[in-house]
């Protein structure tokens, strides 16, 4: 059905919630660096984290403006 967001993989569901609970309001996201550090603090290796930054990313989970990762409202 369109309108209903793209599934995405558990480990995914784990890193957007690592970046949900890492991004501080007022500010709309958190450097890339930043955001890499916070999954290795909770576990990813780098090569998970990347490739669940990108799969965030694809799916449209997740945007970058500059370095800076956001979640997709």
């Amino acid at each position: 059905m369109q309108g209903e967001p793209t599934p995405i993989p558990p480990y995914a569901e784990d890193c957007l919630d690592v970046l949900a609970g890492t991004i501080s309001p007022p500010e709309p996201g958190i450097d890339e660096t930043t955001a890499k550090d916070a999954l290795l603090n909770r576990g990813f290796t780098r090569a998970d984290a990347r490739e669940a930054l990108e799969v965030l990313e694809m799916r449209g989970y997740i945007y970058r403006v500059n370095s800076e990762i956001r979640i997709t409202d």
